[in-house]
């Protein structure tokens, strides 16, 4: 457990009415993942029970933003704490936790989020069943939507499999304090280590069986090879660790056997074939058992591979996208197709670093975005102090959603209709428009709709399938353009250019287009925006 560390915290723990009867300390650390930290406190400040206080530990995040954050929502239940070095996740939960004073504690991923009902039905669990931890099951988002469910199992099987989730799980305070908080010197693991010491200690644990954790998976989650490839190592740490509890059965040989496999398999994905043969070969020497079904896994590789050989050779196009939800899109009937694109969508993040360097380049300081859905692209106008944010959609459904998830932001305006639904003295630094002029079928429209867009913005983002891609032909209800030449044609060049590869593997297009007066001058930081006469649409 961390004894010491510095850390600031900007206002005192009391909750919206002034009460100190606080009921849940919620701990949220955060490194690298300011992007996605406005939709985590925006579900925390929309929980049904409202009784709880937050501590966001910024385990010396780089960008040094995550105090500007924090300090935006002006709510005293929400507190912010820095380390002046990255400790890693278990540090920055033991900062959290030590900080806090409620009978309950909950660890949250700064890129994940709770359903409104969380706090109150899993407090009510704990409660009235009686356990010392709760869950729920997760409902993932991103580049899956699938439902994970973690049954409550055995100790026995903890040794095999970590079947209670790392973060996401209320549990009474005194079954930190009983374990002894998380163990720091661990950078990976550090959630399996903490659950078997509380089942070692008599914890128990219960699940609702509603999925009220929200669970990112993204390009920046932490499950990857790089991390897995020394599985074995962090296993054996936490074997030497939690002695008494491995001393028991054949817990320890299935603990260390499914280490040395599960980095075998990292290394076989790193492309280190040695090392995944000796790795292998080490875990069927402590359990001979696995020399069938390593062996059918070698196969199936084997097969998929020249599978795949073969196709090439055939001139199948392998990778082409195999989602006809996705491939036919409909391009006219948005409010129906809102909730399902929300869910498919909404919370990719491929392009956030991009966009975020056009918005850094430009200086803009006003946003609008064209066909902004339900919103998947706001996060990176918060974090980069962009102070007027207009969002534009067919939809008004996915105007509603988008409303839901950023209803603490002040600084955004929403037009719903056409984009002459914003008047030309917006006069935005920076129009974004992601995909969205595709289906723009009619040539007329789409010509009136630049002209509007260029006559009152200075820079223009596009990011769509190029000209050149198959897909912006097979699919009827998508439209390539060639933007080089549109934009010539109006007055604007190119400021910037390149690629980049979407959460389906596909590559586009982005340009990033400004007016012949802008390009190589641009405005200072310092610039100050005009009042906009600008009004929320209700």
């Amino acid at each position: 457990m961390t004894d010491v560390k510095t850390w600031t915290v900007l206002s005192p723990g009391l909750d919206d009415t002034g009460s100190a009867e606080i009921r849940v300390t919620v701990v949220i650390p955060c490194f690298k993942q300011e992007v996605f930290l406005f939709e985590c406190l925006n579900s925390l400040i929309a929980q049904t029970m409202p009784s709880w206080e937050a501590f966001v530990v910024d385990d010396c995040s780089p960008n040094r933003i995550v105090d500007r954050i924090v300090a935006g929502y002006d709510d005293t239940r929400i507190r912010f704490i820095r380390h002046d070095t990255n400790l890693g996740l278990a540090a920055s939960r033991n900062t959290g936790l030590q900080a806090g004073h409620a009978p309950f504690a909950l660890c949250v991923d700064a890129d994940d989020f709770l359903h409104p009902e969380f706090l109150s039905t899993t407090l009510d669990a704990i409660e009235r069943l009686g356990a010392d931890c709760v869950y729920t099951e997760f409902q993932l988002v991103g580049l899956s939507n699938d439902v994970w469910t973690w049954e409550v199992k055995s100790a026995d099987e903890l040794a095999e499999v970590q079947w209670i989730p790392g973060p996401g799980v209320l549990m009474r305070r005194l079954v930190w304090e009983r374990v002894g908080g998380y163990s720091e010197e661990l950078r990976w693991n550090e959630d399996w280590d903490f659950w078997i010491a509380a089942m070692a200690a008599g914890c128990s644990f219960e699940r609702v069986p509603r999925p009220l954790y929200f669970y990112r998976r993204h390009s920046h989650t932490m499950t990857n090879p790089i991390t897995t490839k020394n599985e074995w190592r962090t296993r054996d740490a936490i074997l030497r660790k939690r002695a008494a509890f491995f001393a028991i059965g054949d817990r320890a040989r299935v603990f260390r056997t499914g280490g040395l496999i599960s980095s075998a398999y990292a290394h076989r994905a790193l492309g280190n074939r040695w090392r995944w043969a000796a790795l292998t070969a080490r875990a069927i020497s402590l359990d001979p058992r696995l020399i069938y079904p390593e062996a059918k896994a070698v196969a199936r590789a084997l097969a998929r591979k020249a599978k795949r050989k073969i196709k090439n050779l055939a001139g199948v196009d392998y990778n082409k996208n195999s989602d006809e939800n996705t491939k036919n899109a409909p391009a006219r009937d948005w409010d129906s197709l809102a909730s399902a694109l929300h869910n498919r969508f909404s919370y990719l993040s491929h392009d956030f670093s991009i966009l975020g360097q056009v918005i850094d380049k430009t200086e803009a300081r006003s946003v609008l975005e064209v066909g902004c859905g339900s919103g998947r692209l706001v996060p990176v106008y918060l974090t980069h102090n962009v102070q007027t944010i207009l969002l534009q959609d067919m939809s008004a459904r996915a105007l509603d959603l988008c409303r839901q998830r950023f209803f603490c932001q002040e600084q955004i305006r929403y037009f719903h209709g056409s984009v002459r639904s914003i008047p030309i003295s917006a006069s935005p630094d920076l129009v974004v428009a992601n995909r969205i002029l595709q289906y723009i079928l009619d040539d007329a429209e789409f010509r009136e709709t630049m002209n509007y867009l260029t006559s009152m913005a200075r820079y223009l983002y596009v990011n769509e399938v190029g000209i050149e891609e198959p897909a912006s032909f097979s699919n009827p209800d998508i439209k390539g353009r060639d933007y080089a030449m549109i934009f010539r044609d109006l007055g604007w060049r190119a400021a910037d250019r390149g690629e980049l590869t979407d959460a389906d593997g596909m590559r586009q297009s982005w340009i990033l287009f400004g007016s012949q007066n802008e390009i190589g001058s641009p405005r200072s930081a310092a610039h100050k925006l005009e009042n906009l006469d600008v009004q929320h649409q209700k």
